[in-house]
């Protein structure tokens, strides 16, 4: 320990575990968004599906009318 006293070896060794908490903390954080934005997709994706469905109803009323 010529080039290192104790202070500094713990102090390093905090250091690299307050990183370590963060960086789990951050990777908590980051997954809960990636799910909650995976189940909006899935919402918006059930949403256009029942606008599409709608949308092709009323081209083909418009037709109907069209037609007579």
């Amino acid at each position: 320990m010529d080039n290192l006293s104790t202070f500094e070896l713990l102090t390093l060794g905090a250091s690299i575990i307050a990183v370590y908490v963060k960086l789990t903390q951050e990777l908590g954080k980051l997954k809960s968004r990636v799910i909650a934005l995976e189940k909006t997709e899935t919402e918006v994706k059930a949403l256009l599906g029942e606008l599409l469905n709608n949308v092709q109803e009323i081209k083909l009323l418009l037709a109907e009318k069209g037609i007579r």
